[in-house]
């Protein structure tokens, strides 16, 4: 008899792990307007200069959020100093380099050359900047970020940004992953 009791809380020890852990998905906005694709499998062009601070798209149901994105910090980093940048100047032919500047009187950072393969890709028509590390502050785990970049067809550059993590708190195993929408319009 105590062969089944233990059993059946099985199932409920696989469903508590397993439920530890949240996913939002936010879908690209359609007020944004569309979104320019390059020829065939060529990066997207990025050449431009773009406001630093810029706009997160508020899913259905969300809350808006008080801080904006940083364009700089995707890019450079001492994220703190490049949150001081107003602009952010990308130059170069994404197909072989680009060239990063963080921009504006209290920005004194070096700028920064990424080289294609070497810092980032091109995937159907997306730029992409991946990351991950590891985490030890009030979560011990391993986070992974996929930045996916393009052109709006008003000018603006669009960032999808992926998040997963998987880790522990104390001793409860926790996952989860997110998908939100940036948008940094052009300096005019």
């Amino acid at each position: 008899m105590r062969c089944s009791v233990s059993a059946a809380w099985y199932p409920v020890l696989v469903a508590a792990v397993l439920s530890s852990g949240c996913s939002s998905h936010g879908a690209y906005p359609v007020e944004w307007g569309g979104l320019s694709a390059p020829p065939g499998d060529s990066c997207p062009s990025l050449a431009g200069e773009f406001q630093n601070a810029g706009e997160r798209a508020v899913p259905e149901g969300g809350s808006p959020q008080y801080s904006p994105p940083y364009l700089s910090s995707y890019f450079l980093a001492d994220t703190a100093a490049a949150a001081r940048a107003t602009r952010v100047r990308i130059t170069g032919d994404a197909n072989t380099e680009l060239m990063v500047e963080a921009l504006g009187e209290a920005a004194s950072l070096e700028p920064r050359i990424l080289q294609q393969q070497e810092d980032y890709r091109c995937e159907d028509g997306w730029l992409l900047l991946e990351s991950s590390r590891w985490v030890a502050e009030q979560v011990s785990g391993f986070e992974s970020m996929t930045y996916r970049f393009r052109r709006a067809n008003d000018g603006a550059l669009v960032v999808q940004v992926s998040a997963s993590a998987l880790g522990v708190i104390f001793v409860v195993p926790i996952a989860g992953s997110s998908t939100e929408w940036h948008r940094f319009p052009p300096v005019e």
